[in-house]
This record gives structure tokens, sequence and C-alpha cells, in this order.
């Protein structure tokens, strides 16, 4: 069996020019690699996480530190509490709507069901 060497380098050329290939893939990864990056840096979802780490570099205010704007009276509350009152049931009424279709679905579908 012969074994084969690799050929040394021509005589002009002072390097083997194998070794450019890891070279120039190393350098198209880090072209590649810089553009994503600066897709990433210029995208919305770059400043929102810029936005949202320079926020909590901020002190945070206190209860103490806010001043009292408007103190809630009892009408305001009792208000709010019946509109939400209200809200739960325009659910349920939605919910029991969407059960009433299902059940109106279900009950076609096993009307056209060849076995049926």
């Amino acid at each position: 069996m012969i074994l084969q060497t690799p050929l040394p380098p021509p005589p002009g050329i002072p390097f083997d020019p194998n070794q450019l290939i890891p070279l120039i893939g190393m350098i198209g990864g880090m072209v590649v690699a810089g553009v994503a990056l600066y897709a990433f840096f210029k995208s919305d979802l770059a400043k929102a996480m810029a936005e949202r780490m320079r926020a909590g570099m901020r002190p945070k205010k206190q209860w103490s530190d806010t001043p009292i704007e408007g103190v809630a009276d009892g009408d305001h509350v009792a208000e709010i509490e019946q509109r939400v009152t209200d809200m739960q049931g325009q659910i349920a009424e939605m919910a029991e709507r969407l059960d009433f279709a299902e059940r109106l679905l279900a009950q076609k579908r096993e009307r056209s069901l060849p076995g049926a």
C-alpha cells in the first residue's frame, strides 16, 4: 500500500493554499454573524429590550412618593363593581350560547356520519 503525503507548495507560493479554506470560512461566518447582529440591533425587538433594560435601571417609585390625585370614593367603587357584575353576566350568557352552538354542530355531525 502506498501512502500519499501532501505535496509541498509550488516554489512560487510561500504558503499552502489549502490553509486558506478554513480562513475564508471563518471570515464568511463572521460576515454572516455581523449582518445578523446588525439586523437584530436595528429591529423593534432590540429597541423594546433596550427600553425595558433602561426602565429596570431607574429607581422604582415608592407608594409614599406618589401623589394622591383622586381618592376613589364609594360611588365610583360601587359603579365599577356593578360594571364587573354586568360583564360577568354577559360572559356567562356567551358561554351558554357557545355550548348550544357546539351541541348543534355535534348533532349535525352525528347525522351526517354514514354509520349513524
